[in-house]
């Protein structure tokens, strides 16, 4: 098997705010530098996090079809009606799921939907029923 045939692994942080709500994923390249950044805030996000972007399940939980939350989610999910928060960016919602969430480790064998960091030369992660718990 050559490299590019090797089955790959995603690893993502997952967050849920509540127990009721839904659960919000991010895509980290390197468990390593995640788990150095907890101790060290100095470490730059891009040498772990695979995609700047938020997802969640189509279905319940962290298995199906996942799609890119949206602007306006964000806002509602992790700022809410809080007026002190001079930044609502997608970064500062990764920042909170980084923070309070908590990795899964899953198989990417059966899809090549979604790519990783394109900006590092990442491989293709795919979406769908892949972690378990």
């Amino acid at each position: 098997m050559v490299a590019s045939e090797k089955v790959q692994s995603a690893q993502t942080v997952i967050y849920r705010p509540n127990e009721h709500a839904d659960e919000y994923i991010v895509f980290i390249d390197d468990e390593a530098e995640y788990n150095a950044w907890k101790e060290d805030k100095s470490i730059a996000l891009a040498r772990f996090v695979g995609q700047f972007s938020i997802f969640k399940s189509s279905t319940s939980g962290h298995t199906g079809t996942l799609g890119e939350v949206s602007k306006q989610e964000i806002e509602n999910v992790f700022f809410g009606d809080e007026k002190n928060v001079k930044d609502k960016s997608v970064e500062a919602a990764i920042l909170i799921i980084l923070k309070s969430g908590t990795v899964h480790k899953g198989n990417m064998e059966h899809s090549g939907k979604m790519s990783k960091n394109d900006a590092r030369g990442g491989a293709n992660h795919g979406t769908g029923a892949f972690m378990g718990r």
